[in-house]
């Protein structure tokens, strides 16, 4: 009875309108009421405990250091770059976006900033050059998933953080899901541009891209200063995180010279919501874990599974289903915080590669935010753009069936996920 009221009243609390976090934290705060055994004390003691992890301090330094990069105006010179590697091949500015989007994503770890970044550029120059409104802004809102795949990764933080597997582990995971999702946009622009007979730019000389290249340098260098320092020891991600805020405070500076100290206050002050948010999930989704784990949840899941199959695979598949509903409704960090804690022992006891677990439920909730009607992405693309959401709509189902299909394969081929961490990590 009492699980049950513990339920009732977090999807009652929801469906009040109230802040999942708030929501997660009051469920298990009426459980704690209705046990006559346990105090909030407790409840007090968890919280706290769920925000005093030293991983997560990464989370508000890379939140910080994508801010800076932005402010510092490194997005313009990354499109430039790109538009010179890619703008002659046919669906040049297409394909210039979702490499732009790629090397942002290895610097911001977000979605959402990927998007707002590359799409102001790019979508109004898609546009200008003759391609279909739609398809450049559904192109620029898939190729945003990148964002939380590829290193440094927010969401891969959170879930490791949540399931106590190594978050560097996690970075290399994402690299070859994160490469396959940008290659399988290329390939559809391509022979979409090719039907189309959309234009192409001029082929620009080697002076211009190794101009190009050189501006762009400091922020092509940002991905290799992160992974590189963790796989050679030099520092943990959370380290890393430190020694990027301080590098693109340098960079925006003194290279690109946009970054005004006069805006300091206000991008941490952004950064510092940004951080406030996700870490009150984090800390108040702990109590409710432990009412998951005290009523053993995932052990009554994993009984009822056990009547339809034991097969990995299946169970693989169950999940996948479940994320994708979870996924409309709810962010990527909720979400995460949500059912990380059910998922991850339900595929311990099968025998699950926990890395593979965990980059099949990041991917698969970042979907979320181009999924109609309700996605993140489709809402700031719709913003930057001024396109309707009906519309956009329309165009994001093909490159959001071309994600699932990534998702199928890494989620069937654990070795895409796996290979990296085990040949770099031993």
């Amino acid at each position: 009875m009492t699980l049950i009221l513990f339920a009732v009243s977090f999807v009652v609390l929801l469906a009040l309108g109230m802040p999942i976090a708030m929501g997660l934290g009051a469920s298990a705060m009426v459980y704690v009421f209705l046990q006559e055994d346990l105090s909030l004390a407790m409840l007090i003691q968890t919280t706290f405990g769920g925000m005093s992890s030293f991983p997560l301090l990464a989370i508000p330094l890379f939140m910080l250091a994508g801010n800076l990069m932005n402010e510092g105006g490194l997005t313009r010179d990354l499109v430039r770059f790109a538009r010179l590697v890619m703008g002659h091949i046919s669906g040049g500015l297409g394909l210039a976006t979702v490499l732009a989007s790629a090397i942002f994503s290895a610097i911001s770890g977000s979605a959402v900033a990927t998007a707002v970044a590359i799409g102001m550029v790019m979508i109004p120059a898609m546009k200008e050059s003759g391609y279909d409104e739609e398809l450049g802004a559904a192109l620029t809102a898939t190729a945003s998933c990148m964002g939380p795949i590829l290193p440094p990764s927010i969401p891969f933080i959170m879930y490791g953080v949540i399931a106590n597997v190594s978050i560097g582990a996690l970075f290399l995971a994402g690299v070859v899901p994160g490469l396959l999702l940008g290659t399988f946009l290329m390939v559809y622009v391509y022979v979409v541009s090719k039907k189309r007979g959309y234009p192409r730019e001029p082929r620009a000389s080697l002076g211009e891209i190794f101009a190009g290249a050189w501006k762009a340098l400091p922020a092509l260098l940002m991905p290799v200063i992160i992974m590189g320092g963790i796989l050679g020891g030099v520092f943990t991600p959370t380290e890393a995180a430190g020694v990027v805020v301080v590098y693109a405070a340098i960079v925006g500076a003194f290279f690109y010279r946009k970054l005004k100290w006069r805006r300091i206050p206000d991008i941490l002050l952004t950064a510092g919501l940004e951080s406030a948010m996700v870490m009150m999930l984090l800390g108040l989704s702990e109590p409710f874990s432990w009412v998951i784990a005290s009523e053993e949840i995932p052990q009554i899941i994993i009984n009822a599974i056990g009547q339809i199959s034991t097969s990995p695979y299946v169970v693989l598949l169950l999940i996948n289903l479940l994320l994708i509903l979870v996924g409309i409704p709810l962010e990527t960090a909720p979400a995460i915080t949500i059912v990380t804690p059910v998922i991850a022992p339900i595929a311990a006891q099968l025998g699950i590669d926990p890395i593979h677990l965990g980059v099949v439920v990041c991917f698969n909730l970042v979907l979320g935010l181009i999924t109609p009607p309700v996605g993140a992405v489709l809402f700031s693309i719709c913003g930057i753009s001024g396109m309707s959401l009906d519309k956009l709509c329309k165009g994001i189902w093909p490159p959001f069936f071309l994600s699932l299909g990534v998702l199928a394969l890494i989620t069937y081929i654990p070795s895409l996920t796996t290979f990296l961490p085990r040949l770099i990590m031993k």
